[in-house]
């Protein structure tokens, strides 16, 4: 893909996630593309993507991840973003209604003639859980 089809791309991806559309977000990948983070692991496979992103929309319903700028370089795109979002559903065992989390991450993007192959976030996941509930600090 040329670097104005891969902005292209992940233009209707930021869209995608601004309308909480997970079906949308998973078509962007490729059929076996992989979905990596530190919430799930490696997720391979379109509808295992897809159902990657429904369990964020669950969890925080007004979810809202951007990102301002991407860097291109040949296949391969990297972006730093900001989510804010108010957990209400099922997250990871607990449900930390009404908290508020707000954090930043990054993610690296191999894309190829069949869309995202491959994608891995980069994140505070252990703050996350933190904020929400889901896990307990002990005093030290």
């Amino acid at each position: 893909m040329t670097r104005s089809e891969i902005e292209a791309l992940l233009g209707r991806h930021k869209a995608a996630f601004l309308r909480r559309d997970a079906a949308a977000l998973a078509a962007d990948h490729a059929l076996e593309g992989t979905f990596e983070s530190p919430a799930h692991g490696v997720v391979r496979g379109r509808a295992a993507i897809q159902r990657v992103y429904e369990y964020w929309f669950q969890a925080f319903p007004d979810l809202v991840l951007t990102w301002p700028d991407v860097a291109v370089d040949g296949d391969r795109a990297t972006l730093f973003w900001s989510f804010d979002g108010t957990a209400q559903g099922p997250f990871f065992g607990i449900v930390g209604a009404g908290a508020r989390v707000s954090m930043i991450g990054a993610a690296d993007y191999r894309i190829g003639p069949d869309g995202i192959v491959s994608v891995r976030h980069v994140f505070d996941f252990s703050g996350m859980l933190l904020r929400t509930g889901a896990l307990k600090a002990r005093p030290s």
